[in-house]
């Protein structure tokens, strides 16, 4: 009836389900600082966020409580078969200050007052987002390179020069800076 192969693939299939639910309940439990994400059509997402003046405990404690939300989104998006998040504006869950966090180059990347100084180019891709439920077919076209002026949390200003899907996502993320969302393009 059954061969061990498909005995095994069950089997396997079960672990990782298993482990992802355990995962998500602990980091639920050890980490009481996942943010609620702010849907459209709140007027949350419009407002244009303000610039942040002095990187304190205050900020470091806000940032830290969107990398947890997006790390927890991130699990949750995996184990239902969503589209995983790439990154998180403070806007989207609800503060309205210039800061993003996004996966860039296999590490979080925090950026505070973050600013596009040039854009090139031209790349197509689809256009997910965490506080829009959308078409999941709609295409968008962004810039294929993108240079970006920010501050860092130890307060060191820094330009980084990314392309493609990564300079889509900044692009996406410093978008909900201004009160701009992927359904207005």
């Amino acid at each position: 009836m059954f061969n061990k192969k498909d005995i095994a693939t069950a089997c396997l299939f079960a672990v990782v389900i298993g482990l992802g639910i355990l995962a998500i309940a602990g980091f639920q439990k050890k980490n009481m600082n996942v943010l609620h994400i702010v849907e459209h059509p709140d007027p949350a997402l419009r407002k244009i966020a303000r610039p942040i003046a002095q990187i304190d405990e205050s900020i470091i404690s806000i940032t830290n409580d969107i990398v947890s939300t997006l790390r927890f989104q991130t699990l949750v998006d995996f184990f239902l078969d969503r589209s995983v998040p790439r990154g998180l504006a403070a806007p989207q869950v609800g503060i309205s200050k210039r800061l993003v966090v996004c996966g860039l180059r296999g590490k979080i990347q925090v950026m505070v007052n973050p600013e596009i100084l040039e854009r090139k180019g031209t790349y197509l891709d689809n256009d997910d987002c965490l506080s829009v439920k959308e078409d999941k077919g709609t295409v968008i076209a962004r810039s294929a390179h993108v240079k970006v002026r920010y501050t860092t949390l130890d307060d060191k200003e820094k330009i980084m020069v990314v392309k493609n899907d990564d300079a889509a996502l900044l692009e996406h993320e410093i978008d909900h800076l201004n009160g701009v969302l992927n359904i207005d393009y």
